[in-house]
């Protein structure tokens, strides 16, 4: 059943995650503008999405994430699974939820390929809204784990042995050095996402409505001009309409597929698909970049420095209880603890690799049996592209989407200088005197051409993928412009990680939010009577 709703708004904004939720929110700050927000997940109503680490139990399900299935770079398919979050705030409400920002010189990739708006002078500010710059004042309230465990503090100065500087400032985690992560938890313990930031104080605005369970099948033209949106809500598709502008903050995995869907992309994918060409445009879904992660595990002497006996039976219980009770203990925090920032090699003049420090090992979808930590290195910035392609024109159809990890040789070279790294942490003092040893998963991988098979057997995603729908000057190499508008049509525009013509950092989620803040001043502006 087909009906188009009566309704229509100002701004139709895709998907309530970190960009959609901040999106949504500045657009209907003045009151003068109506907004629907579409969000194809429920609502964030569960409590073990605000239990910091209840994160563990939904990631397991499908209730709050969408599982995605890669392709190896042979074409065939592998047992990778990516996941999203599906629900208000998107994957802010199911993620590690690290707040990293990323350096200044991140944004010179972006400033290159969209213009000085977002440099980092400019984005500086956004970001200062957002964290509050060290201080207490931001939207988003960060803080380390207010209890640190000792062998967190020996990799921090295990660090300091081999020449890191050991950085405590929110603002300073990410330069040349290393020291304790902080968090989007609050004071209270509990996850702090893009929508409790965002969309929780905006309860009362009549001139927003927002819409879970709506998942968006293409944009519709009218002339060039994107007029209407068509979803399936309830199992029913139904039309809203765009009077100025609709905004697609679906992600790296759906903003490309809902373009391709809509007639903007490859037009032999298109014509191959049966679907009407509203605009070429062969960089869509190109330039995926993605994280490869690989942990290394080493076996501790003591108990007492490792979580992997924390979360089942009895003490899984009691730490749920402890939570309840106190909002204290593992599940009020992330898994990662601490990261280093280094560089490869000599001449590099800014950190391009990022350690994590995590006090657990895993063997398969179990903790180990045997105490361990683990510390897990990969490329900052990786050069390696991947795609992402619809293979259907209908939205449930899987998509293809083929990261080509490691096809580049500099990130190659780079990913093993970060193994490398791990070991000679793991040999410096305090630290070397907790471990017992490297475990067998990895220690037998000494080459150059092991370690990389290592990476290509074991590595995992960081979730951070990014560049489907990059920023550019122009159509034959973008998707975007520096506004953040798509080529070749109007009254539609691209929000959220996928215009990152290269990686900002190493964590994506604090960029994603400052990045949609920026851009929702771009349309305020450009609407302005």
């Amino acid at each position: 059943m087909h009906s188009v709703n009566t309704l229509s708004f100002d701004f139709i904004v895709v998907g309530a995650g970190s960009a959609g939720c901040v999106l949504a929110n500045k657009l209907s700050e003045s009151g003068r503008y109506s907004v629907l927000l579409l969000e194809q997940g429920r609502c964030d109503s569960s409590a073990l999405l605000k239990m910091p680490k209840g994160f563990g139990a939904v990631l397991a399900g499908t209730q709050f994430v969408s599982r995605y299935t890669i392709t190896r770079q042979d074409d065939q398919p592998s047992s990778e699974v990516w996941l999203r979050g599906k629900t208000l705030g998107g994957s802010s409400s199911v993620n590690g939820m690290i707040w990293a920002r990323p350096q200044p010189e991140g944004f010179t990739a972006l400033a290159e390929a969209g213009g000085d708006a977002w440099s980092w002078s400019q984005m500086e500010p956004y970001f200062n809204a957002l964290d509050g710059g060290n201080s207490n004042m931001g939207v988003i309230p960060t803080s380390p784990h207010h209890n640190q465990y000792p062998i967190t503090e020996a990799f921090i100065d295990a660090a300091g042995a081999v020449g890191l500087p050991c950085h405590d400032l929110m603002t300073d985690v990410g330069q040349f050095g290393a020291g304790y992560l902080h968090y989007n938890i609050d004071s209270k313990g509990r996850r702090f996402s893009a929508a409790t930031a965002f969309l929780k104080p905006i309860s009362h605005r009549t001139n927003i409505c927002i819409k879970t369970n709506s998942q968006v099948d293409k944009v519709i033209f009218q002339d060039q001009r994107a007029s209407a949106v068509l979803c399936r809500t309830q199992g029913e598709l139904v039309t809203y309409l765009a009077k100025r502008e609709i905004v697609l903050c679906a992600g790296a995995i759906e903003s490309p597929q809902i373009l391709q869907r809509s007639g903007i992309g490859s037009k032999s994918l298109l014509d191959k698909l049966g679907i009407d060409s509203v605009y070429a445009n062969n960089n869509v879904g190109k330039n995926m970049r993605e994280h490869l992660l690989l942990g290394v595990n080493f076996e501790v002497k003591s108990r007492a420095d490792t979580e992997n006996n924390q979360y089942s039976g009895i003490r899984l219980l009691w730490n749920v209880f402890r939570y309840g009770l106190m909002r204290t203990g593992p599940m009020a925090q992330s898994p990662c603890h601490a990261a280093a920032f280094l560089c490869s090699q000599e001449g590099v003049d800014k950190p391009d690799i990022q350690l994590m420090f995590n006090p657990f090992t895993r063997d398969g979808d179990n903790f180990s049996a045997s105490p361990g930590v683990s510390i897990v290195g990969y490329p900052m910035y990786p050069k390696s592209t991947g795609e992402i392609r619809i293979g259907s024109s209908d939205p449930n159809a899987p998509a293809l989407i083929k990261p080509n990890y490691l096809s580049d040789d500099n990130d190659k070279k780079i990913s093993i200088a970060a193994l490398r790294y791990i070991r000679e942490l793991a040999t410096q003092s305090p630290l070397v005197e907790r471990f017992v040893q490297e475990m067998p998963d990895t220690a037998a991988a000494q080459t150059d051409e092991e370690i990389i098979a290592l990476y290509k057997k074991s590595g995992q995603p960081g979730f951070h993928a990014t560049g489907t729908c990059a920023m550019g000057h122009d159509s034959d190499s973008a998707v975007v412009d520096g506004k953040t508008r798509v080529y070749g049509v109007d009254g539609l525009r691209v929000v959220d990680c996928s215009i990152y013509p290269q990686m900002l950092s190493g964590v994506t989620n604090a960029s994603v939010m400052a990045i949609a803040m920026r851009a929702a001043d771009q349309i305020l502006k450009d609407h302005c009577e």
